[in-house]
């Protein structure tokens, strides 16, 4: 295929194509389905003639699913770079690439013949999440000609990410413990997660990390709010009585109070999707506002966790290849589901779940990442002196270049 007859193809089109070769119940599964069924009978010396047809299939559906990332990158589309780099469109769940990566990414595919692209590739067992924090780093890398430039940026983007999200595991875990024994002494009910600016504002929290003069202010706030306003952010309270046998909208099991709402409705001659419909409705005026949308991020976030540790493929062979590092990403999953878990239904075994799988997810955190967290320091000091050393050559070629403008305006000179 030509540069100019590739620039005319739909990229559609070349997918769909692609997908014929490798897709399900297409041309590479029928081969190697008629080449298991000779291995079977004993003939399948009878297909060698074939043999090379099956690697064939693969390397084409590739270079056309390649092909069509091109075309997608030269208009724009902000998935071409991770088209190319080999992950399927279904695998694309969540976010993309910071906009500077990606211009620099789409650039290097649209201009494959002066830029090698190769960088962009898809590593063995190398998910999108992994993907998306790789490639920053080695867009600064590329662009700066300096890769220890590059593993900064990449290092900085990883520690990062774990600074904001190691110490919420880790204070989740250790709530969890704390109202764990407050529940099991008959001091208090459990709370669900997220839920303490809800508290404050109804000056309910007990929590001592909280500075007095912070709760009367929250306090303050929340008694100056219109009543109908406060419940439709924090909850219902007279619901979670009524129908959770529980104070506080917080203590609340959500799935308790839509069943009860429910079954009430179906008593009074709802239909069953008229009796779903009522308690799901009642379930979410009880949470309120904050807490519904707490439960909507753990959701999102669990799903993309379960995307990325299927693409890790099988698990044995997963932990073999990055060991701690796929720890921790199957316990941040779990800790994401069990913490919106709790949001829902806060109980002993919901909570409980969120101190152990919070504590896990931390650790192995940390220890997947020792040695970037080891080695950052130095790599930042080498950083530092190779852009002094740029700056220095700069100032160099702009006095020399002034000497010569001056010499050239001198007309004595």
């Amino acid at each position: 295929m030509s540069d100019s007859s590739k620039r005319m193809a739909n990229p559609s089109d070349l997918e769909h194509l692609a997908k014929l070769f490798d897709g399900r119940g297409n041309l590479k599964d029928k081969l190697d389905e008629a080449f298991t069924r000779a291995s079977q009978l004993g003939v399948q010396d009878k297909l060698a003639a074939l043999k090379p047809l099956r690697s064939w299939t693969g390397e084409s559906a590739t270079d056309l699913r390649r092909r069509a990332a091109i075309l997608r990158a030269e208009k724009g589309d902000p998935k071409a770079a991770a088209l190319y780099a080999g992950f399927k469109p279904e695998e694309l769940k969540g976010p993309l690439l910071p906009p500077d990566a990606m211009l620099i990414a789409n650039a290097s595919i649209a201009s494959g013949e002066k830029f090698d692209a190769a960088w962009l590739e898809r590593k063995p067992g190398e998910t999108y999440q992994d993907w998306l924090q790789r490639i920053p780093g080695d867009a600064v890398g590329k662009v700066s000609g300096n890769e220890n430039l590059g593993e900064v940026v990449g290092d900085y983007i990883q520690l990062t990410a774990l600074a904001s999200t190691i110490p919420g595991a880790f204070q989740h875990a250790a709530l969890g413990i704390y109202y764990l024994k407050k529940h099991f002494k008959g001091q208090d009910f459990l709370k669900a997660p997220g839920t303490t600016l809800s508290q404050l504002l109804k000056g309910q929290s007990t929590s001592r990390l909280i500075p007095a003069r912070v709760k009367s202010l929250a306090l303050r706030v929340g008694s100056r709010m219109p009543a109908p306003l406060l419940d439709a952010l924090t909850g219902k309270d007279n619901l979670a009585r009524v129908l959770g046998g529980r104070q506080w909208a917080w203590e609340a099991n959500l799935l308790k109070v839509g069943n009860r709402a429910g079954r009430l409705n179906r008593a009074a001659g709802a239909s069953r999707l008229g009796a779903f419909t009522s308690g799901a409705g009642t379930a979410m005026r009880t949470a309120g506002w904050w807490r519904m949308a707490g439960v909507g991020g753990g959701l999102l976030s669990t799903g993309i966790g379960v995307i990325d540790v299927v693409q890790e493929g099988h698990p044995a062979t997963a932990f073999k290849r990055e060991g701690a590092g796929y720890v921790a990403k199957v316990s941040g999953t779990a800790f994401n589901a069990s913490l919106t878990a709790a949001m829902i239904a806060p109980t002993p075994v919901t909570i409980g779940a969120t101190v152990v799988t919070g504590l896990v997810y931390g650790a192995s955190s940390i220890i997947a990442n020792r040695k970037s967290l080891r080695e950052f320091p130095g790599k930042v000091a080498d950083a530092g002196r190779w852009a002094g050393k740029k700056v220095d050559e700069g100032a160099g070629k702009l006095v020399d270049g002034a000497k010569k403008l001056g010499s050239a305006l001198n007309p004595f000179d």
